[in-house]
């Protein structure tokens, strides 16, 4: 009995991790079709239009991804450049009075939402990502009336790590 148990679970675990197609932004190269880009990447989690007009792919695992993959396509329709979001450097380009469109069209969908009054109401949205300073997070404050960034991000310690990181 034990025996089929733990069968029928490592059959179920096999399948589960066959459902889940792993992203390969590595076999994403300029030049390549959209039809080529969710050939080895699947269906994009999130299309934007971007102000210029391009087109930009997201591919994420939220919420509990530690990556998002973005991939710009050109006028023609390819590949134009892809890169990896969820850094310090893309970080930086978060300023005050971006809009949530602003934010997700740079970052894609944050990890949490929450909200409290710092004294008026304000959204965060915090991104975990990987990154060498461990137990850190990366988080957006916005005004709740008006959704737009109230100042440049911040990087409060992980609620994750425990009571230690206060």
């Amino acid at each position: 009995m034990r025996f089929a148990f733990r069968s029928a679970f490592a059959a179920a675990a096999l399948l589960a991790g066959c459902a889940v197609r792993p992203y390969a932004p590595d076999a994403v190269h300029p030049g390549d079709s959209r039809a080529a880009v969710e050939a080895a990447m699947g269906p994009p989690t999130a299309v934007y239009t971007m102000p210029d007009g391009h087109l930009r792919l997201e591919y994420n695992h939220m919420p509990s991804g530690l990556q998002t993959y973005m991939i710009d396509l050109g006028a023609d329709g390819r590949v134009v450049k892809w890169e990896q979001v969820l850094d310090e450097a893309h970080f930086t380009e978060i300023a005050a009075g971006m809009t949530e469109a602003d934010v997700l069209q740079r970052l894609g969908p944050p990890t949490e939402r929450g909200s409290f009054s710092r004294p008026a109401p304000a959204l965060t949205w915090t991104y975990r990502y990987q990154s060498t300073l461990h137990c850190v997070v990366f988080q957006v404050v916005f005004d709740a009336a008006t959704h737009r960034v109230l100042e440049p991000g911040i990087y409060p310690p992980d609620r994750r790590c425990g009571p230690t990181m206060a």
